[in-house]
């Protein structure tokens, strides 16, 4: 059985059906996107904590689903609990660097849309290494 980590806080779900409904509109979206993520410039994490984030406050159904996902609940979790290791650091940065240097000199001829993507990688990368770094015990 797989260990569902809980949130440091208890998260408040909106009263309003509307603003539940809106939230669980864009953790399908984000989802959707996170499935998508094989295509070049669309990364997985991010869509996937952000799926997590509007699950939290609009189904509990779908939060312990994407929780208990095989690939989908272990970024989860190990997002949350004690960070990432060096190595799945190094592989997410040179996933969204490899993408991005694909996106921009094949799919994108502008050169001001290629600064922004420029841009977007360097932050996506600042944000993976300013994550906390899980220590593993030496063998």
């Amino acid at each position: 059985m797989v260990s569902l980590v809980a949130t440091t806080q208890q998260v408040r779900k909106p009263r309003s059906r509307f603003v539940r409904g809106v939230y669980l509109a864009l953790g399908l979206l984000c989802l959707g996107l996170a499935y998508m993520s094989w295509l070049p410039g669309i990364p997985t994490f991010d869509f996937v904590i952000l799926a997590a984030f509007f699950f939290a406050r609009s189904s509990d159904r779908f939060h312990a689903w994407l929780l208990g996902h095989p690939v989908f609940g272990r970024i989860i979790r190990g997002y949350r609990s004690d960070g990432f290791t060096v190595r799945t650091k190094a592989v997410a940065s040179a996933a969204v660097l490899a993408s991005l240097i694909f996106s921009m000199t094949v799919l994108v001829d502008s050169v001001p849309l290629r600064w922004v993507l420029a841009a977007v990688g360097l932050f996506a990368v600042w944000f993976i290494w300013t994550r906390p770094t899980k220590r593993i015990a030496n063998q």
